[in-house]
């Protein structure tokens, strides 16, 4: 990645840490906005990119990704994965795991 990212969040493990990078969306040549995002691991970097139809979307797409793989990787399932000492990543869940918002009550009398 050639630019620098926009944000940054570590997290500890044991005596390593975990590094997530998300890079400003932007315009790709299809139309759509593309995010880049990256974690880098005690032992590799991993690195891809999310889509959205503006850069609000392919940025939440991102960090829904990037919780996923946290949350799927060994080190989070072991227990050694935490953000200021606590399991709870504090970043997006996935979309589709409750409801989002809750509509306001329509009034049409």
């Amino acid at each position: 990645m050639s630019e620098a990212p926009f944000v940054e969040r570590i997290f500890e493990s044991g005596d390593d840490r975990v590094t997530i990078r998300f890079h400003q969306p932007a315009l790709a040549p299809g139309g759509e906005f593309e995010c880049r995002w990256s974690i880098i691991w005690p032992d590799r970097p991993q690195q891809s990119y999310t889509c959205g139809l503006d850069g609000i979307q392919a940025l939440m797409l991102a960090m829904k990704v990037v919780h996923s793989e946290l949350m799927e990787s060994h080190l989070y399932k072991s227990g050694k994965l935490t953000y200021v000492k606590q399991y709870d990543l504090d970043l997006p869940p996935g979309w589709g795991e409750g409801q989002l918002y809750v509509p306001p009550e329509r009034n049409d009398s």
